[in-house]
């Protein structure tokens, strides 16, 4: 999927709008696979984290599961990224979605 998005080449970034879009679309499912494809994507941008971020507090606890796996993802190419999940984590640390930011940190530091 990643590949077929990267050879869009101009249209990628039509395709970063539409997935972005779909970040708050009202169907979870919906929201969930548009999470994973940004992931797949691989492409980090502010409104890129900053969609994915929001979704660590959403009421499905797949599109939350979702968004941390492709935060995982885009976040093995960026040191900064775990000082900023850290302190989405300390921002969340007493709600029950702290556990996403949690998971977060795991799929940076899993192999592959």
């Amino acid at each position: 999927a990643a590949s077929a998005l990267g050879d869009l080449g101009k249209d990628s970034e039509a395709v970063l709008q539409g997935l972005l879009g779909l970040l708050t679309d009202a169907d979870s499912g919906v929201r969930w696979r548009a999470a994973d494809a940004l992931g797949d994507l691989g492409k980090d941008s502010e409104a890129v984290l900053q969609g994915l971020l929001g979704l660590l507090t959403d009421a499905d606890s797949g599109v939350r599961s979702s968004a941390a796996s492709a935060l995982g993802k885009l976040g093995k190419n960026s040191p900064d990224f775990v000082t900023v999940i850290a302190q989405w984590i300390e921002q969340h640390q007493d709600t029950e979605y702290v556990d996403s930011g949690i998971d977060v940190l795991w799929e940076l530091m899993r192999e592959g």
